[in-house]
């Protein structure tokens, strides 16, 4: 697979991952790219999400998202201001995967933003459907943290491995 591939699917995974909860696809992608020793010469989304100022910050939100969203009285993931951070958390994420492999970043913008939102809808309908009383809600909300660090770690490997 080419660099390029491996940043759209990258890119894919960090989208549906900002669907599922929309700080920790930042969250980890900065903290992965700050890991890199290279990322002194990525463009500016990359350097920003790395930057410990920003991590400071976001790492915090992504924490109190994973915490707050088993709570009963937790907005509506799909309303629309909660839909725009979505997409915007996509795709800004999403272009920082790609510039920090030095590829163009509209593309992998635009599929982060569209993941997201797709993501978010179908994983909220998801837990409707199956959450019938607080624990069970509970349990889902664990199962869809499991499954989106473990998506957005197999994303940040796919798309910043170096072949």
């Amino acid at each position: 697979m080419t660099t390029a591939s491996n940043v759209l699917w990258g890119a894919l995974a960090i989208g549906v991952v900002t669907g599922m909860r929309s700080m920790l696809a930042p969250a980890m992608v900065g903290g992965a790219l700050a890991e890199r020793a290279d990322i002194a010469g990525a463009d500016e989304p990359a350097r920003t999400l790395a930057s410990s100022r920003v991590r400071q910050y976001v790492i915090p939100l992504a924490v109190g998202e994973l915490l707050g969203d088993k709570l009963p009285f937790a907005p509506d993931r799909t309303i629309a201001p909660s839909m725009l951070v979505r997409a915007l958390s996509g795709g800004v994420s999403a272009a920082a995967l790609a510039g920090a492999r030095r590829q163009p970043r509209l593309l992998p913008a635009l599929i982060g933003a569209t993941a997201a939102c797709v993501a978010a809808r179908v994983a909220i309908d998801l837990r409707r459907r199956y959450a019938s009383d607080a624990w069970l809600n509970a349990g889902l909300g664990l199962a869809e943290d499991c499954m989106a660090v473990s998506l957005a770690n197999a994303g940040l490997h796919r798309a910043l491995r170096e072949r």
